[in-house]
């Protein structure tokens, strides 16, 4: 009888140590197969432990435990007769022999979460020092003129984060009374929620009432062409909700959920501007606060009262907590990787949460990972799809900007739809809701008739209603029905806000 080889060494990944000793435990691999071999129900427990077949240290064992994962889950027995026919003995190696020395030192069934547990957690261990390795390799590398010590940084941060979400994913169902209770919670926060949300509240009443918040997990487009205001409308929203975040809440007046988590209408906010430095963006939001022109701020062009005034102001909004990411065309997994660390520095040193990111714009501040140069539709499919993700993984809420496609001018009426949206098909896929920005005014503004004839008339009366005005043109809503709302919008201060009680339209639902 042959002796069975007690592993065959896979050395692709062989780099500066030996692949012999990295962290691994053949017998335990050896054990959970033999006993999983003879009772194939034992299966259920490893998986449930995260346990898959690229865990295993020996490239064969990791074959064995694919092979029976596979067998069990189309309802077949995967015994040693059936095994046999899957593995072809040779001189070098006999499978019939192993098998069965394999089932005779199996270990006790009540072992198995031990020994699936030891595995999974050696494997992790081999990924960082592979981690590791690689930030050693790429360190002393300095072929990659383009790669910086920070690109670096940021993809070995990446590749950690992978290494630590490993642990923590859930796989297969989830009973119906854990999602119950998260349903019942998110009702009773909109119970408790002055502006009775789900989600978090945009500032604006009236876009509240058609989207209901800004959902955890959701994905949300808001797009329009250049000057109808999506970046200023992005702004708003981000300041808002930064705005309404109080991390210091009278014990009295804290509200929360049945897990202990503080319901709150505001929280921190991360911003990915490609368009707009830090500073531009915060002299908007000061600007806008202020009621002081940014044109005029920029310019010098103010009174001593009212440069008074702009400064107070800033002073005041000293502790908003919005944080601004200012850097042009990164890639949608250098994003998620500054999200990520964003989030776990915010927890560890403040115990605050990320409640929200914004992306301003998807087709320009993001690039996607460089696999699909030739086709800019699935690049865009795998940023947006990367935004998804992220926005689960987090569990908060993305509004990511997006550019609308130059047919809308071509059009009589250029009230955009969702086809407009450029590269839309996964843009529309991906999002749980997309929302369009439109202003008449602008495009009135271009068609002026002759003054003195009766069309400048009718085109005047016509300015005078739609002057200051804003369409939010809810084109999808995954959670509920469509439908448009009507904002005030101060150009002069780039700032959005709700209609007057007397100006305000009816809302329009679809």
């Amino acid at each position: 009888m042959k002796n069975p080889a007690p592993y065959l060494i896979d050395k692709e990944n062989l780099k500066s140590k030996k692949f012999s000793d990295l962290p691994h435990n053949i017998d335990a691999e050896q054990q959970l197969l033999g006993a999983i071999i003879r009772n194939n129900n034992l299966v259920e427990k490893c998986i449930n432990n995260r346990l898959e077949n690229n865990h295993f240290f020996a490239k064969h064992h990791g074959l064995i435990y694919e092979k029976i994962s596979k067998m069990t889950s189309s309802g077949k027995g995967a015994s040693i007769v059936f095994l046999k026919t899957y593995f072809e003995s040779d001189d070098e190696f006999n499978w019939d022999e192993y098998f069965e020395t394999l089932v005779m030192n199996a270990a006790p069934n009540q072992l198995i979460d031990d020994l699936s547990i030891m595995i999974y957690d050696l494997a992790l261990r081999r990924q960082l020092i592979d981690t590791a390795e690689f930030l050693e390799y790429t360190s002393y590398d300095l072929s990659q003129e383009d790669k910086t010590a920070n690109d670096i940084i940021e993809e070995t941060e990446n590749k950690l984060f992978q290494i630590e979400e490993s642990g923590k994913s859930e796989k297969g169902f989830i009973e119906f009374e854990r999602s119950l209770i998260d349903s019942l919670d998110a009702a009773e926060a909109a119970r408790k929620s002055p502006e009775s949300l789900t989600g978090l509240s945009t500032g604006f009443s009236s876009l509240d009432k058609v989207v209901g918040g800004l959902q955890k997990s959701d994905l949300i487009i808001l797009a329009g062409r250049p000057a109808m205001g999506k970046t200023a409308l992005a702004t708003n929203v981000a300041f808002n909700i930064a705005k309404n975040f109080d991390n210091n809440i009278r014990e009295d007046k804290i509200q929360t959920n049945k897990d202990g988590d503080i319901i709150s209408s505001g929280g921190v906010v991360a911003f990915f501007s490609l368009e707009m430095s830090a500073e531009q963006l915060t002299t908007r939001i000061i600007s806008g606060e202020s009621g002081i022109s940014s044109k005029d701020i920029r310019s010098g062009n103010i009174k001593e009262s009212d440069h008074t005034k702009y400064m107070k102001t800033g002073e005041n909004l000293k502790s908003i907590p919005l944080y601004i990411d200012q850097t042009g065309s990164i890639s949608i997994g250098v994003l998620a990787t500054r999200a990520r660390r964003l989030a776990r520095t915010l927890k560890t040193s403040k115990n605050q949460d990320l409640a929200l990111i914004v992306v301003d714009y998807i087709q320009l501040a993001v690039t996607s990972s460089g696999r699909y140069r030739d086709s800019r539709v699935q690049e865009i499919a795998e940023i947006t799809q990367g935004l998804k993700t992220l926005a689960k993984d987090l569990k908060i809420p993305i509004l990511a900007l997006s550019q609308l496609s130059r047919q809308v001018e071509s059009r009589d009426n250029k009230k955009p739809i969702l086809s407009d949206l450029r590269e839309s098909g996964a843009i529309e896929q991906d999002a749980d809701i997309v929302m369009f920005v439109y202003r008449e005014e602008y495009y009135l503004n271009n068609e002026q008739p002759p003054v003195g004839t009766e069309q400048h008339i009718n085109w005047q009366a016509r300015m005078d209603d739609v002057h200051g005005k804003a369409d939010i043109l809810v084109r999808k809503h995954r959670h509920g029905p469509t439908g448009e709302v009507t904002l005030q919008f101060n150009q002069t201060l780039t700032r959005f806000s709700d209609l007057a009680k007397e100006e305000h339209l009816p809302d329009r639902y679809e």
